[in-house]
């Protein structure tokens, strides 16, 4: 027999062996595989179990917002007025002339003295004076004996002339009180020894008009 004989014999041998081993697993797979069991189902054993419902959850509670306040406009504030320049004139100075000696001459100088006069209140000095005359005509007043016997009691207008020295003349009675009255009123003026009239009033005489009042006095 040659090379391809016993190889092919080693075939056939190899797939017979091939098939033996499949037939003996085949087996093996059908007794092995225990039979189902079949159980059957009747209504009365299937329970229906009830759906427990699935309880709605509340609806939330609408959320209310405070309004929300209105914007604060803020006015704008007014613009300062802008200042106005005032220009300042230019003051151009005068112009310098150059002068030569023979142009520019002396001029005389003069002096201005400026008195200052004083106003005198001629007013108030002559009042002054006049009150002065009746403090020394109260003073010295000559109450008639008589006058106060007879409890007479008036007023004695009279009017005289001071002198610049301060005597006292043309002395006249300017109403009509008693006799004695004026008596007395004309002894007591002749009977004063004024000062001079002050000089500020620069008069040569002073016409005086006073009411010499006659008064007893009670006690």
């Amino acid at each position: 027999m040659g090379k391809f004989g016993v190889f092919g014999i080693f075939i056939v041998v190899c797939v017979g062996h091939l098939l033996a081993l499949q037939s003996t697993i085949a087996k093996q797979n059908s007794i092995s595989k225990p039979k189902a069991k079949v159980h059957h189902i009747t209504l009365s054993s299937v329970v229906i179990k009830k759906e427990t419902p699935v309880p709605t959850p509340p609806k939330p509670e609408p959320i209310i917002l405070p309004p929300e306040p209105e914007p604060i406009v803020k006015k704008p504030k007014p613009k300062p007025k802008p200042k106005r320049r005032v220009k300042k004139p230019v003051i151009t100075p005068p112009p310098v002339v150059e002068k030569t000696l023979k142009e520019v001459t002396p001029e005389p100088i003069v002096e201005q003295v400026i008195a200052k006069v004083e106003k005198i209140d001629t007013s108030s000095i002559r009042d002054k004076y006049t009150s002065e005359i009746r403090v020394q005509i109260r003073k010295n007043l000559i109450y008639p004996r008589l006058a106060k016997r007879l409890r007479l009691q008036d007023i004695v207008k009279v009017s005289f002339r001071v002198q610049k020295n301060g005597t006292i003349n043309n002395i006249k009675i300017l109403n009509k009180p008693k006799k004695v009255l004026q008596n007395g009123a004309i002894k007591t003026l002749k009977s004063l020894t004024l000062k001079a009239i002050p000089s500020e009033l620069d008069a040569e005489f002073m016409d005086i008009v006073i009411p010499i009042e006659f008064k007893l006095i009670q006690g």
